[in-house]
């Protein structure tokens, strides 16, 4: 008789944070004022408010024709000074010159080939790229306009990533850590829920409101979530409650229905649950089930109620949680 490899999961029972839900605002991940870092006259500005923009993208290039005449000049002086420190160490070789003087032929070299290194720099700055991937959101230049150094040319934003700052009450603080999960609903998009990661937690509280400024990192690929949104973050920081806990693969889904499959004499064990908080890769399960009892966890996809199975294998909750 054939029997239906499953692999099982004990079912435990533990003390858990209820979920605490706080609202939060959308922030970008990070933002940035492009500046000119050297004056000069704008000849390309290729593009413009929305663009999305690889790092290293030209976003304006300044007229070079100047410093590029500079630069032939430079080199030419370059030249100049190499063959005439050449010269002088042959003199300091045949004891015609000091070596003082040889110094000096030494210094000058070394200054126009700095010389020569600065002006090549001030042309690479003429060509002004993104610092990072990111939306342009604002405009401050056009083609044929004279920026000055430190002149704002576009303002921009990282879009594939947003971070949420959620003020939280100083009595949950104690209980977040950098890393903790948050799941994070926005209003604007019908309750589109994300899953993100506390990065920041500010150790200064706003005098007034007794919160500290916590911020959680989301993925935003298809850039649907824009800054300034309001948001809404579920945190385990509430009081602790003793929960009946199982792995979520557990957990077989039928429409509006949710059940577990318990591992009883050989046999599958169809039991209807309702599921209620989750924790890291568990979730709390009531229904008329015990801690103690083997849950099945693989191959519960096509299990009936009553079917023969054959247990192959045995996951450890408590290891999985380390």
């Amino acid at each position: 008789m054939f029997k239906a490899p499953v692999v099982v999961s004990r079912i435990i029972q533990m003390d858990v944070r209820q979920p605490v839900k706080m609202v939060g605002t959308v922030f970008p991940l990070r933002e940035s004022i492009v500046a000119c870092e050297i004056e000069g006259l704008v000849l390309e500005f290729p593009v413009k408010r929305g663009d999305y923009v690889k790092k290293g993208h030209i976003l304006a290039n300044l007229r070079t024709t100047s410093l590029e005449i500079q630069l032939k000049g430079a080199k030419a002086d370059d030249r100049l000074a190499l063959i005439e420190y050449e010269r002088a160490k042959e003199l300091y070789e045949g004891e015609a010159i000091s070596n003082s003087e040889l110094d000096e032929f030494e210094a000058k070299l070394i200054a126009q080939e700095a010389r020569v290194e600065g002006i090549e720099d001030d042309i690479g700055k003429c060509t002004i790229t993104a610092p990072f991937d990111g939306r342009i959101t604002e405009e401050y230049t056009e083609v044929g306009q004279w920026l000055q150094k430190g002149d704002r040319v576009v303002s921009m934003l990282q879009s594939d990533y947003v971070k949420v700052r959620v003020p939280v009450p100083e009595k949950y603080i104690q209980y977040m850590k950098v890393g903790d999960e948050s799941n994070v609903s926005f209003f604007a998009l019908g309750g589109v829920t994300q899953t993100g990661n506390i990065v920041h937690i500010v150790p200064q509280a706003d005098e007034r409101a007794r919160t500290f400024p916590v911020f959680v990192k989301i993925e935003n690929k298809d850039e649907v979530i824009k800054s300034g949104m309001f948001a809404e973050a579920t945190f385990e920081t509430g009081s602790l409650l003793s929960a009946t806990m199982i792995l979520k693969d557990g957990i077989v889904r039928r429409g509006d229905m949710e059940f577990v499959y318990l591992s009883v004499d050989g046999k599958a064990a169809e039991v209807p649950v309702k599921t209620g908080i989750a924790h890291k890769n568990l979730i709390q399960i009531i229904g008329d089930v015990k801690p103690g009892i083997d849950v099945i966890v693989r191959g519960n996809e096509r299990l009936l109620n009553g079917q023969d199975i054959q247990v192959t294998g045995r996951m450890d909750i408590i290891t999985i949680e380390d």
